[in-house]
């Protein structure tokens, strides 16, 4: 297991690999989602890992440059946007393009580790049938790490009950070309996703893993209903673990 994260260690990190990194959303997008990505890797060291274990990432790379950083361990990332090459590459970061949706890699039985950080959402196909492919780069006993945000969360609420546009446009994209959330799933949705691809050991927790927002409104309309959020149902994210077999299922 990798050791304890620290809150002081951490803000070292993020401050020298991803404040000051080159990457494709404005700086002022990542001091906000800070206590995102800290949660995220404090549940994601929580899987047992090593300082030899192999990480892939799938989109941007934040936790794989975290990762190596404060604990050394050996990452690449997969994206569709070639630009995060360069930002990559500077910390030793293996960069692979990969658009999720059209693509596949090589590897087979490589990865101890394939982390998903809001990436699933943008996917316009069950998930399974993008899980399954992940779950060919994963030695078996290997794991996947996946955040994604939560179909019943608060925000959706609010804008259903006012009539407003709850997911964006529903298409199969170019390869290459960008698409929103075409879809959110309920735990017991992904769950099911999951084990339909292979995956056991499932773990899906309904989690608030920062209370940020884009425009200072939805900060102040974001703290005003938090107390709401002591209901699991109603948070924003799913944070999910699971395993990949040691052996093939029949």
């Amino acid at each position: 297991m990798l050791p304890k994260l620290s809150t002081g260690d951490f803000n070292v990190a993020y401050e020298k690999v991803v404040l000051n990194n080159d990457f494709f959303e404005k700086d002022n997008y990542y001091i906000q989602q800070k206590p995102r990505y800290f949660n995220s890797l404090k549940q994601v060291i929580t899987i047992p890992l090593s300082n030899s274990s192999k990480v892939l990432e799938i989109g941007g790379g934040q936790i794989v440059l975290l990762l190596n950083e404060m604990y050394g361990i050996q990452g690449a990332v997969a994206d569709v946007n070639e630009k995060y090459q360069n930002s990559l590459a500077q910390f030793g970061i293996n960069f692979r393009s990969c658009d999720l949706l059209h693509d596949d890699l090589p590897e087979r039985d490589t990865y101890d580790l394939v982390v998903l950080c809001e990436v699933i959402e943008h996917m316009p196909v069950p998930p399974y049938i993008i899980l399954e492919k992940i779950k060919q780069w994963i030695k078996p006993g290997g794991w996947i790490f996946l955040t994604t945000p939560n179909l019943y969360r608060l925000r959706n609420l609010v804008r259903l009950a006012l009539g407003m546009r709850v997911f964006d446009t529903f298409f199969i994209p170019e390869k290459g070309q960008g698409i929103g959330h075409p879809i959110e799933y309920s735990k017991e949705q992904f769950q099911w996703q999951l084990e339909k691809a292979g995956f056991h050991s499932v773990q899906i927790d309904l989690q608030q893993l920062d209370n940020s927002g884009a425009s200072l409104g939805t900060q102040i309309g974001r703290m005003l209903l938090s107390p709401l959020l002591l209901r699991p149902l109603w948070r924003d994210k799913l944070v999910a673990i699971a395993q990949k077999p040691l052996l093939k299922t029949v």
